[in-house]
Formats: C-alpha cells, structure tokens, sequence
C-alpha cells in the first residue's frame, strides 16, 4: 500500500463528491431528493453492500479478528468519549457542547468510511468494517442521543431504535458467514449491484449536503476549529500508537485508523434537529469535517498506512 494509490483513491471519492456539489448547485439536486437519496443509501444500499462483502468463505481464523476489531472499537469510542468528555472544561458554559462532542465521538462510518475503506484496503474489509462499527450503531442512538438533548425533558429512549436496516443485514450477513450459506445467483447478482451503488450514491449526497451547509461562519469559529483537529488528526494518531505495537494483523490495524479519521458523522445534523439542538452548527460541523478530511484522509494514510 503506498501514497499514490491511497491519493488517487481518495481523489477519485472527492471528485465524485465534488459532482454532487455542482449538480446541488445547478439545482439537479435539492434537499428533498438528498434526504430521499440519504434513505435509499442506509436502507437498501449500504446493507446490500454489507451483506454482499460477507458472502465469504467461513474460516476459524476470523473468528479471532473479528473479537479483536470489537475489542479496538470499543476502546476507541471510550477514548472519543473521555476526550469529549474533556471539552466541558475547555468549552465552559456552551450551549453548543453536545454537539461538539457528538462530532468528537461519533464518525461518517456510513456514507465516506465504508468507502473510504473499500477504496483504501479493498472490498475484503468491508466485511471486517461492518464488525467494528457494531458499536457506533448501538451508541449513536444511546450515547449520541444524550448528548443532544442535555438538560431537555422531553427526551426519551426506545429499544426500537436500535432496529434498523444496517444492524439487520449485518446480523444476516453474519449468520450467512457462520453456517457457510451462499445465496443463489438470482439473490446474490441483484444485492451485489446494489451495494455497488453505495459508494458514488454517497459521494453525490455528500457533495449535496456539503453545498447546502453554512459554509462561511464556520470558518470564523475557533471551538469548531479545535474540535475538527482532534476528529481528524489527533484521534487516528492515538489509536495508532495505542494499538500499533498490539496488532500485528496490518488491516485489522488500519480499519480503525481510516474510521477514526473520517469527518463527523454525516446524522449529525439529522440528530440535531431531532433533538432540538443546534442544527446550524451541526450542519456548519459537517461541512466543514468533510470539507478538510479531503486533506487529512491521505495524509493520515500516508503517515499511518504504508
């Protein structure tokens, strides 16, 4: 794995994003199609991608990897979350800390990670990347909810939400992987042309929503600043020499950096809004994490990576 290939890589994901920004600026593209585009990828593409990258061959050994990757996620969420946890006695008195904190915990696993990841270490990890972001589904809904709504009476939990497309397919991947069950041609052809849209379907939307974010007034906040600096570059080094010298399993490593270097988590300002928190900011977090993971994507692979 050297530079060039991880930049051309990237370059290809941001060109795709950057068609997204120009069809939403030519008015191809508009918020209601971008929110139905949004759907479309978390409820049918992205769980055939998952379901497709697990039609593998079952072997022991992955048994071992795949505890080793939910052990390293979980870790790497309570690392996010002790950092965040320190920003209350940076960020004093702000109405805004559970968003930025949000933005500290929570990644774009979905729309740029598993492509990202695809595109870095081939589609082999995606199966690997489904494992390990086990946990982000489960927290962002709990974890991530309550960050939103501090100090709000009217918030409420419900295990329902913890249904949902991506947790079912891959709960049906893995059952196909356990029992070694290969899905016949007229199952399998379709759900893998699906999931192949995943990739420059989530591009497009991100360059949509990137287009329709206040772009300009995060540039003039320093708290945005400082937080978008520990999401994309202090978090992937602390995972790296945490766990560098703990995995010798070179992809194993490298799945949890690429995640833990994507920019805030695309639900952000989904989250925000049905929280009644500060969808403005939220938004504002979005674009501009994603604006400069374009820069810190490569980079981080290139330190981290080869």
């Amino acid at each position: 794995m050297n530079f060039r290939n991880i930049f051309m890589q990237v370059l290809v994901l941001f060109l795709l994003i950057l068609v997204g920004y120009l069809a939403r600026k030519k008015s191809l593209l508009d918020e209601h199609c971008t929110s139905k585009l949004s759907s479309l990828i978390m409820k049918i593409f992205l769980p055939c991608t998952i379901i497709s990258s697990m039609q593998i061959d079952y072997s022991s050994d992955m048994i071992g990897k795949i505890i080793n990757l939910l052990i390293i996620s979980v870790v790497m969420y309570l690392i996010s979350f002790l950092i965040s946890y320190l920003l209350k006695f940076i960020f004093k008195y702000d109405d805004n800390l559970g968003i930025y904190q949000y933005v500290i915990v929570f990644s774009n696993v979905g729309f740029m990670g598993y492509p990202v990841v695809e595109a870095v270490l081939g589609s082999e990890a995606i199966f690997y990347t489904a494992i390990f972001n086990l946990p982000f589904n489960l927290l962002t809904i709990t974890l991530g909810s309550h960050l939103l709504s501090k100090d709000k009476n009217d918030y409420s939990f419900s295990i329902k939400l913890l249904i949902n497309p991506i947790i079912i397919s891959i709960f049906i991947g893995l059952l196909l992987f356990i029992f070694s069950v290969k899905l016949p041609i007229f199952l399998n052809q379709p759900i893998k042309m699906l999931g192949s849209i995943t990739t420059p379907l989530s591009m497009l939307v991100i360059g949509s929503m990137l287009c329709a974010s206040s772009a300009y007034d995060c540039f003039s906040n320093k708290k945005l600043h400082f937080v978008t600096l520990i999401r994309l570059i202090l978090l992937p080094l602390l995972i790296y020499y945490l766990f560098k010298g703990q995995v010798e399993d070179s992809m194993i490593l490298a799945i949890p950096i690429v995640i833990s270097s994507m920019p805030a988590a695309a639900n952000t300002a989904i989250m925000a809004s049905e929280y009644k928190s500060n969808t403005a900011l939220a938004s504002q977090a979005v674009f501009f994490t994603t604006l400069f993971s374009i820069v810190t994507i490569p980079l981080i692979s290139m330190f981290l990576l080869t």
